[in-house]
């Protein structure tokens, strides 16, 4: 590859269920680990969120960190609710020596972010405490700002239409735009009962932040009938996410954080129901249910 030539800017989903994991029968296609995705740029991985999807991520990058001086492993935590945390203690390289991660997370926690990440590390929960790991820890905590991990530049900034609140992520390199934006309940922000400035900013910001990206990964748990019974529980009706993500002229829309409930054979249906629709027309975009051990090319 010539220095001039573009890289490969690659996405990899380990985990795309929400809620809690759904082993079995009947999500083996789209897979039941709760959130982790992988991007890669050149030398650098970024891993966002840490659900159960980590630790056969972490299984697949052990070898290659113990067989040389491992690099660090950085990860962006969306928020801090279990099934976007739960997989950290089972991530190979926080038993490798030498090895460090590199956790990312809102500040709105304020001191309580590395509390809840020791936490569910305590003795009464699990046998391994997080001071006990053979890696080197850091907690990092990230507001409304740019930073960059190797040659990818990461815009970060905060979502409040989630209970606890919840973070998004715009990752960029060599003009390719990859949007983790999982967690939020657009409808509460496009859709509300009562029109008002706040939520029209909110609107305003989140068109801005996706549109035109080559790549959006986000939360689309509920159809149109059952968010109806499930407003307030801090996430997206798929038709709704559709829309926007179409009118902001994104090119490829992962739909994550599958409900539990949601059966292969249910997410075949949602994915013949809705995608041809957004294939046709002037600005077309590609939509697919993100699915485990899947890896989208930028």
């Amino acid at each position: 590859m010539s220095a001039a030539s573009p890289s490969k800017f690659l996405a990899t989903f380990w985990g795309t269920r929400g809620s809690i994991s759904t082993p079995g029968s009947s999500t083996e296609k789209y897979g039941g680990n709760t959130p982790c995705v992988s991007v890669q740029h050149r030398d650098s991985r970024i891993i966002l969120d840490a659900g159960t999807g980590i630790r056969p991520l972490g299984l697949e990058v052990g070898p290659e960190l113990r067989a040389k001086a491992p690099s660090p492993q950085h990860i962006l935590l969306s928020h801090t609710h279990w099934d976007h945390i739960q997989g950290l203690p089972f991530f190979e390289p926080a038993y490798i020596p030498g090895a460090e991660l590199i956790i990312y997370g809102s500040p709105q926690k304020e001191s309580f972010l590395e509390a809840i990440l020791r936490g569910q590390m305590d003795i009464n929960y699990f046998p391994v405490e997080m001071k006990e790991l053979a890696a080197s820890v850091t907690i990092r905590e990230v507001g409304d700002q740019v930073i960059s991990i190797g040659d990818v530049q990461i815009e970060i900034q905060e979502q409040v239409c989630h209970p606890g609140g919840s973070v998004r992520f715009r990752l960029e390199a060599e003009g390719k735009r990859i949007v983790y934006a999982t967690d939020v309940e657009l409808n509460a922000i496009f859709e509300p009962p009562e029109p008002s400035a706040s939520m029209d900013r909110l609107a305003t910001e989140y068109r801005e932040f996706i549109s035109g990206v080559d790549l959006l990964i986000a939360d689309g748990q509920f159809t149109t009938e059952e968010y109806e019974t499930r407003k307030g529980w801090g996430h997206t009706s798929i038709p709704l996410l559709l829309r926007v993500a179409s009118e902001q002229g994104v090119k490829q829309l992962a739909v994550f954080h599958h409900d539990p409930e949601r059966s292969d054979m249910l997410i075949d249906a949602l994915w013949h129901e809705h995608a041809p629709e957004y294939r046709r027309g002037p600005s077309p975009m590609n939509v697919f249910w993100a699915r485990e051990g899947m890896t989208v090319e930028i």
